[in-house]
């Protein structure tokens, strides 16, 4: 157990180092990478999204520019978030792990392709959709553990900028990570096991993320990007070849 808590707790560092500087990547990274070599699918998901939930409430609780009006303004986007994600955790038992490798692999390609490529597109009415693509990270988030995969692909082709963009999508997060965990407690997701694993890798999450937003101004942001879309790729790419 030693040996996991601290291999996954470097896992999870560096998760948490990348969403302190662009406001997602826990998911992304931590849940192949854990899934691969440490833990069952149905046990990465309640341990990632658990500590998901944490360290939103870790950044959100340092972020000196966050209002009413933020929540406000993307309500109906974490509404919808957050029901779902509650509501598919009735739904847990009907997935099995070859639809779980096959869906995180696809979703890690999409999103490495739409980070390596500036699609001139941009939509125009950003919060018309915001019901549709709130549902679908929803669901994705408890079925996987990764929801905030449309989300994040959504939201890179609008015109928002960086600051907007990552309180977005660092609200969003909470919502759907608040509704995946209840939804997990009521279905007693919570064995022994994974209590004692999220709790280990608590200050693993806090110091990356701590570092992360430190350094945060100082990163080149196009050049960061590139890198962590090559990283997605490779990790999507092994996640398909394994199960086929």
């Amino acid at each position: 157990m030693i040996e996991i808590i601290i291999l996954g707790g470097l896992v999870m560092l560096f998760s948490a180092f990348i969403k302190g500087i662009s406001g997602f990547g826990t998911a992304i990274f931590a849940v192949p990478l854990l899934t691969a070599f440490f833990f069952l699918p149905a046990q990465v998901r309640v341990i990632v999204v658990s500590l998901n939930l944490l360290l939103n409430v870790f950044i959100l609780s340092r972020e000196r520019n966050l209002t009413k009006q933020n929540l406000y303004e993307i309500r109906w986007l974490m509404i919808p978030g957050f029901l779902f994600a509650f509501i598919t955790g009735f739904f847990l038992a009907t997935i099995n792990d070859r639809f779980f490798a096959i869906s995180l692999g696809v979703l890690l390609i999409i999103t490495a392709i739409n980070k390596l490529f500036d699609f001139p597109y941009k939509i125009q009415h950003v919060k018309r959709y915001f019901p549709a693509i709130g549902s679908l990270s929803g669901i994705l988030n408890t079925l996987i553990g990764v929801g905030g995969i449309p989300v994040l692909i959504y939201l890179s082709n609008t015109t928002y900028q960086k600051s907007q963009f990552r309180m977005t999508l660092m609200l969003f997060f909470m919502a759907i990570n608040t509704g995946s965990v209840l939804t997990f407690i009521i279905n007693g997701a919570y064995t022994s096991d994974i209590v004692i694993y999220t709790f280990s890798f608590v200050p693993f999450v806090l110091a990356g993320s701590l570092v992360g937003m430190t350094i945060v101004r100082f990163i080149n942001n196009k050049n960061f990007n590139k890198i962590v879309a090559v990283l997605l790729l490779f990790m999507g790419l092994t996640s398909l070849f394994d199960i086929l």
